[in-house]
């Protein structure tokens, strides 16, 4: 049994008007799942500003040590005091 002319216009038809409704009403979201997309969406923004911040601290932090290994105080030039100082620096920057 072959469908009729009229049930594939009325299909077409029907298909049409939910396409124009859609077009002309959008999505039509509960006000939850804005909130929702919205919160989402803030969680992902601040957890790429983080990312972006720990990237840049580390960076200067790891500038910061080269510039002391090249051409800063050397080892030779510090009392023992401030050896023992700067190894527990060292140390607490590698645990972190």
């Amino acid at each position: 049994m072959e469908p009729s002319a009229t049930t594939d216009s009325s299909a077409i038809q029907t298909y049409k008007n939910e396409v124009d409704n859609y077009v002309k009403n959008g999505l039509n979201l509960s006000t939850n799942a804005k909130i929702g997309i919205g919160v989402g969406a803030s969680i992902i923004a601040l957890g790429v500003i983080g990312m972006v911040i720990f990237i840049v601290v580390t960076q200067c932090r790891s500038k910061k040590l080269g510039e002391n290994e090249e051409g800063g105080m050397s080892s030779d030039d510090l009392s023992e005091e401030e050896k023992a100082a700067e190894a527990r620096r060292m140390e607490a920057l590698n645990n972190m």
